[in-house]
């Protein structure tokens, strides 16, 4: 899996990614936060008590606002909401309520993909919005004798402070100023009142509001829900001079927007976003997620460019995410489906047979343009041969060359990098010392179906790695057992699998890639010369980093598919029984970090299934096939011989949902 990139956009990539211990920017800072508070006193949330956080790419063009997908950011079975962005971009924090009904904040992280609470007390916390400085939450606390005020709660775990401790119950919040509070205080009706904090003191100024408090970026004003009858009202406050005026009417009894810049507001009703730009005569639709499943949209928050002022013009770059609360109902498969995901096919034994052989010392860290690399696609197509697959690489072979150069070694005694060459006639006019070559690996079944079998699925997994780099404790070969040759073998698998069984419907190329360490140089080089027509491939499963469990997703044997959310390709695995879930670090973008994404740029919806978690063996000399567990990996295999299964003889072929087609 290649590393990831210091510059990106949301779902577009044009490098492969860089070392996800080393992600600077993965969502972006200022939050919008509401809150919901569940004891006698408080305002009963809207949002269900199933509750998810859902993240939402953001782009903007001379056409307008646009949304990517919704990925689940926190699946739990109980209650999450009040997203609230971090403002060094690494983070989002939440509100998770227990079984019990005790609330406290949790974040999840956005380099490890994991969630835990900020800290337990025995107190309940909703609604957080980190400081500017990000070294610490203010938070509705709702103390033991049912007080409920805010707080500021260090993040070093140092004493938390009331910060107005006068005013209660509290409900929601928003800084017009650093010094300055603007609080939904609960009561019939209740009221917005500011205060300065460190004087006592508050000033009264409207009177049934809605929950949904918010600084208007580039000033110093707040915005708000004013109730009243059928009709609810968005307000502007200047809370110095006290005036006030209307903005626009919301959405028919919606209370939660956020603001994308400082002249758009975005709200949510049902399953869909709907937006509105200061001065004009309505809302305008956005998106609607019912196609994914996603109902009750309440509380969102926006996320801007690190570094962007707080008063992001309408002209100025545009937000990167939008986090949004909701619902999802997703599909479940049948009992009968689900224990077909059962049958153990795949022998763990010939697993590790194999990984010990593609991840040896003697392939040298398999390094594109290297003899290792080399000696690795001898091997991988001497056993596409005895597997019985046909050969569609160059000149009736199993490889289909790729042409390379030699990059510079900036470093002295560093082993020589590759870099792609546009065509054999460039490559022959290059000085010999400097050219190199590498090779896909690439066999197909044929379809038997006369309706069906120009149809192409690709399954791809690439077995090149790092190479050989700086020795640690003697050991200077980059194995990478797990990356990728877990995934390339698991492309073997398959291979073997098929070719055994009956033939498909639908023809199937199996394409072991070179070059994605190095820029997904072997896919980009087949999606330029395919050996089946593009425009006939109507699916690309990817296969990457499969050697290792992921708690996150259950454990032994359970995988998960990246960009779920984009297409029914999930979920016509699902369907069929294969034990696959999302994937659970969305924030990670996985998306894009494997040669799925350039098929996916073509149209074709690719998605890659993975047991990644992280481990911190990745890109180095202990990423040894002694770490892989053989057993899950046979298991994942099994499952994902289901997926292929159902890919290649089902009548329907997977499509991308609106916005998901990267």
């Amino acid at each position: 899996m290649p590393l990831l990139p210091r510059e990106s956009t949301p779902y577009v990539s044009s490098a492969p990614m860089r070392d996800v211990r080393n992600v600077t920017r993965a969502i972006l800072a200022v939050a919008a936060v509401a809150g919901s508070l569940l004891t006698p006193h408080a305002v009963r949330a809207q949002a269900s008590p199933q509750a998810d956080v859902f993240l939402v790419a953001l782009t903007r063009s001379a056409e307008g606002w646009r949304v990517g997908v919704p990925a689940n950011m926190t699946r739990y079975t109980g209650y999450d909401n009040q997203p609230a962005f971090a403002p060094d971009g690494r983070s989002l924090f939440y509100t998770r309520a227990d079984a019990q009904g005790r609330s406290d904040i949790w974040r999840a992280d956005f380099n490890t993909g994991r969630t835990a609470p900020v800290r337990e007390t025995p107190e309940s916390e909703y609604s957080a919005l980190p400081t500017a400085s990000g070294d610490a939450l203010t938070v509705v606390r709702v103390e033991l004798d049912s007080a409920q005020r805010l707080w500021r709660v260090p993040l070093d775990g140092s004493a938390a402070s009331v910060l107005v401790p006068d005013v209660k119950p509290v409900g929601y919040f928003a800084f017009p100023t650093d010094s300055t509070i603007a609080m939904f205080v609960l009561g019939s009706p209740a009221t917005l009142q500011t205060a300065t904090i460190g004087v006592p003191g508050t000033r009264t100024h409207a009177r049934n509001i809605g929950r949904s408090l918010h600084r208007m970026p580039g000033t110093r004003h707040i915005s708000f829900v004013q109730k009243g009858g059928e009709r609810w009202y968005i307000m502007r406050l200047d809370p110095e001079r006290g005036t006030q005026d209307t903005l626009v009417a919301t959405r028919p009894r919606r209370e939660d927007y956020a603001w994308l810049d400082s002249t758009t507001i975005v709200m949510g009703d049902g399953s869909a976003l709907f937006t509105y730009t200061l001065g004009a005569a309505d809302w305008v639709p956005l998106g609607d997620f019912s196609f994914a499943n996603i109902s009750d949209i309440s509380r969102l928050a926006v996320a801007r460019p690190a570094n962007s002022p707080a008063g992001t013009s309408a002209n100025a770059r545009a937000p990167q995410w939008l986090a949004v609360t909701a619902v999802q109902r997703v599909p479940v498969a049948t009992a009968a489906n689900a224990s077909a995901a059962r049958v153990r096919v795949v022998s763990a034994a010939d697993v590790k047979r194999d990984i010990f052989i593609l991840a040896a010392d003697s392939m040298e860290g398999r390094g594109t343009g290297t003899p290792g690399g080399d000696r690795a696609a001898r091997w991988l197509a001497s056993e596409f041969a005895r597997a019985g697959l046909q050969p569609a690489g160059d000149s009736g072979t199993y490889l289909q060359r790729v042409p390379l150069m030699r990059a510079p070694v900036l470093t002295p005694g560093a082993p020589a990098r590759a870099r792609p060459v546009a065509s054999w006639a460039a490559w022959d006019t290059l000085a010999a010392d400097q050219r190199l070559s590498s090779a896909n690996v690439v066999g197909v079944i044929e379809g038997n179906d006369p309706a069906r079998r120009d149809e192409v699925v690709l399954v791809t997994a690439h077995y090149d790695h790092t190479g050989i780099g700086r020795p640690v404790n003697g050991d200077s070969i980059n194995n990478g057992a797990d990356d990728d040759a877990s995934g390339t073998i698991g492309l073997l698998e398959l291979a073997r699998h098929m070719a055994r069984g009956a033939k498909p419907a639908r023809t199937i190329v199996f394409a072991a890639v070179t070059g994605e360490e190095v820029g997904l140089i072997g896919t980009r080089w087949y999606t330029n010369n395919p050996v089946r027509p593009l425009d006939k491939t109507v699916a690309n499963l990817n296969l990457e980093m499969i050697g290792r469990p992921d708690s996150l997703t259950g454990g032994v044997g359970t995988a998960w598919l990246t960009g779920y959310e984009r297409s029914t390709f999930g979920d016509l695995l699902a369907a069929a029984g294969v034990p696959i879930v999302p994937d659970p670090r969305p924030a990670q973008r996985f998306f894009e970090r494997s040669d799925n994404i350039d098929f996916a740029r073509r149209g074709i919806p690719a998605h890659t299934l993975s047991t990644y978690n992280l481990h911190t063996d990745y890109h180095t000399v202990n990423d040894s096939p002694e770490r892989i567990d053989t057993e899950h990996m046979a298991r994942v295999i099994d499952a994902a011989l289901i997926a292929l299964r159902t890919l290649a003889n089902q009548p329907g072929v997977p499509m991308w949902h609106p916005g998901g087609r990267p």
